[in-house]
């Protein structure tokens, strides 16, 4: 009896613990609109979000991209409109809906041999 009710608790936690993550993968919806990079530095990354196109604005230049989304895998795949064949990158993206948080992973490079991580506020 002892073992079924520990069990029970076990699996009760599982799924209290799961449910209070906030973070999910988004979709083309929640995605629209213009997003801010959080960040110390006084320059700003923006992400500008349409259907299918994602502008990417830095401080001195712009990059239009075609976006797609892979929920399974939880990846946005980019690709230069303007450039296909230059290839197409992909990065693990979540959103914290709450907190209108996006955070996509190894946008930019990082020093270490860690995948760095960016946020992005609407």
């Amino acid at each position: 009896m002892r073992k079924k009710n520990l069990l029970i608790i076990c699996l009760t936690s599982v799924i209290l613990i799961s449910s209070c993550t906030k973070e999910k993968f988004p979709n083309l919806e929640d995605l629209q609109g213009t997003w801010t990079q959080q960040t110390e530095n006084s320059a700003k990354h923006l992400l500008i979000f349409e259907p299918q196109t994602m502008y990417f604005i830095k401080p001195d230049t712009e990059d239009t991209l075609v976006y797609r989304l892979d929920k399974n895998k939880n990846l946005i795949y980019l690709t230069l409109k303007n450039n296909p064949s230059a290839g197409e990158s992909n990065h693990k993206i979540l959103l914290n809906k709450k907190s209108q948080i996006l955070t996509i992973f190894g946008l930019f490079p990082s020093i270490s041999n860690q995948i760095s991580e960016t946020e992005f506020k609407k």
